[in-house]
């Protein structure tokens, strides 16, 4: 379509696994310019934009817009239920981006199209009453990721040696995670425990949440290595 038409093209708003999907399966062609954008830099969710060669891939030109969810009074709402009522208004998954939650307010990254009919028909979350309006997304300060480090002790950089190191499983135990298709690397899931990491990979693992390894750093008397992991939180 880029080609055909000259002009940049845009996907709905993808999550970590189809984007990994199509970094590692789908070779995008000479003559193309390509970037993710999801409305502020480190978005999960993120559209993937394809520029023709001559054409500099621009943020602004992404569709995409940001809405502003305003409580009308203080009651705590969970990025589920901002995400909840977006979507019972006939709103795809699809078109809906990161959702920010502060403390009385949130900002809804949207595909451009349906951001003014978000705006105009949210009024309740819940029983919480809220205001939604379209702002402008560049003045939204994206949230500071925090971590929890963990130091620990691992065999080696295996996955299944660092999953249970960093859960403080056994091996087995880890092992088990893996091939029942609990951990994800970089957001693909494998069942592959002999994998070996490499400095800022993502390990997802279900019901534990999702860690950045940050690498070794020399070995125990015993042959054993120390591994830093950041949990995200």
């Amino acid at each position: 379509m880029c080609d055909k038409y000259c002009e940049p093209q845009f996907s709905f708003f993808l999550n970590e696994a189809e984007q990994a999907v199509i970094k590692r399966e789908i070779g995008v062609g000479y003559g193309y310019n390509c970037r993710y954008f999801g409305g502020y830099e480190g978005a999960r969710r993120a559209v993937f934009g394809v520029f023709p060669q001559w054409q500099e891939p621009d943020d602004k030109d992404f569709p995409i817009k940001a809405v502003r969810i305003t409580k009308t009074y203080s009651k705590e709402l969970t990025h589920r239920d901002y995400l909840g009522s977006i979507l019972s208004n006939g709103i795809t998954r699809e078109q809906v981006g990161d959702i920010i939650v502060e403390e009385n307010t949130a900002y809804a990254f949207i595909i451009a199209d349906m951001a003014d009919f978000v705006a105009m028909n949210l009024k309740k979350i819940g029983n919480t009453g809220v205001k939604a309006e379209v702002v402008d997304a560049a003045q939204i300060k994206p949230p500071e990721q925090k971590f929890q480090i963990i130091n620990a002790v691992a065999a080696s950089e295996r996955l299944d040696a660092v999953t249970a190191a960093m859960l403080k499983l056994s091996r087995r135990e880890a092992s088990a995670l893996i091939s029942g298709g609990g951990v994800s690397v970089n957001h693909i899931v494998t069942e592959a425990a002999s994998n070996t990491l490499k400095e800022g990979d993502v390990i997802s693992v279900r019901g534990h949440g999702r860690y950045l390894f940050c690498g070794s750093s020399g070995e125990t008397r015993s042959q054993r290595i120390h591994i830093t992991v950041k949990k995200y939180i």
